[in-house]
């Protein structure tokens, strides 16, 4: 019983991963969209929809060390933690 006390459900990590891999590409779409984008009310907004999955993403990172700390072994959660650091390097700077 002790064993599954910190086992998290595994609809749980994979909703975490599928959002993850939402954010990513939606975030690498935006990018591309503001690299060409040339109204500034559509800009604006792009940048506030880009802050919005940036925010959901940290989110979600804070989740995981969350719940990595609580069961290292899981390779699941280790799985989540390093795609949610990765996702980063698709956030606008």
């Amino acid at each position: 019983m002790n064993q599954n006390l910190y086992s998290y459900s595994e609809s749980i990590v994979f909703s975490l991963c599928k959002e993850i891999e939402f954010i990513k590409i939606r975030s690498k779409n935006i990018n591309r969209s503001l690299e060409t984008c040339h109204n500034k009310s559509l800009t604006k907004r792009l940048k506030i929809e880009l802050d919005k999955l940036n925010k959901n993403r940290l989110k979600i990172l804070s989740i995981s060390e969350s719940m990595f700390k609580t069961n290292s072994q899981d390779l699941s959660l280790e799985f989540l933690l390093e795609i949610t650091k990765r996702s980063n390097s698709f956030q606008q700077i």
